[in-house]
């Protein structure tokens, strides 16, 4: 399930990351990534381990994550990993890769659902489209600053190489409550249809009925 948030970061939030990635320490981002993509991953990550990191990024970026409702209502999230600020310059790609079922120091997170934020207009750089593969095609993404997609961490996905310009991105991994991607989707659909239906048809039998079965289902495929 691929899902689309328009101005997960507002223009304010955008800025000042993006102000701090201007001067911040960088390192070559197979430091993070396991042996199978060292010969695949070409990108800078800002360095996490460095003494002067601005931990006001992460409590930025968290607090969007948490608090957004459609992200809350399509992943139910448990955990959410401390986001990666990454960019890529001409001639950097990150090649066709899954990224890890488990990841973090412990306690790790299993990670069911990745999300990519856009930190830069997309006319700023040639190339550098997130490309995620599925049985049915490929899913192209280069989106303007601030929007986000969400999508499967099983899903096989890429980077194209930068061939003009430098794109900058967030990304991060969650653990939803409904590990079952097919069920997270029923839920998430049956969630629209009942906001939808509140404002529709509120305080009535139909929307309390609805909300009940909801609510039964989390209970029942949900694992804190």
């Amino acid at each position: 399930m691929y899902v689309r948030i328009s101005k997960l970061l507002s223009d304010q939030q955008v800025k000042s990351i993006n102000k701090v990635m201007d001067t911040a320490t960088f390192i070559d981002g197979r430091s993070t990534g396991g042996v199978a993509v060292q010969a695949i991953k070409n990108n800078l990550q800002l360095d996490r381990d460095a003494s002067d990191f601005p931990t006001e990024l992460d409590t930025q970026v968290l607090s969007a994550l948490w608090n957004h409702p459609t992200l809350r209502s399509a992943v139910i999230p448990t955990q959410i990993m401390a986001p990666y600020y990454s960019k890529y310059l001409v001639g950097m790609e990150y090649g066709t890769h899954v990224d890890n079922p488990v990841m973090g120091t412990p306690p790790a997170i299993r990670t069911d659902v990745s999300i990519t934020i856009f930190l830069n207009d997309p006319k700023a750089y040639d190339g550098g489209e997130l490309i995620v593969k599925s049985e049915v095609g490929d899913a192209s993404f280069k989106l303007p600053a601030g929007d986000a997609i969400i999508y499967p961490t099983g899903a096989l996905h890429a980077v194209n190489k930068i061939a003009k310009g430098e794109r900058r991105v967030v990304v991060s991994w969650m653990q939803s409550m409904i590990a079952d991607p097919y069920r997270r989707r029923m839920v998430y659909e049956l969630d629209m249809v009942c906001q939808s239906l509140f404002h529709k048809m509120p305080d009535t039998e139909e929307q309390r009925v609805l909300m009940r079965t909801y609510g039964n289902l989390v209970r029942i495929w949900g694992q804190p």
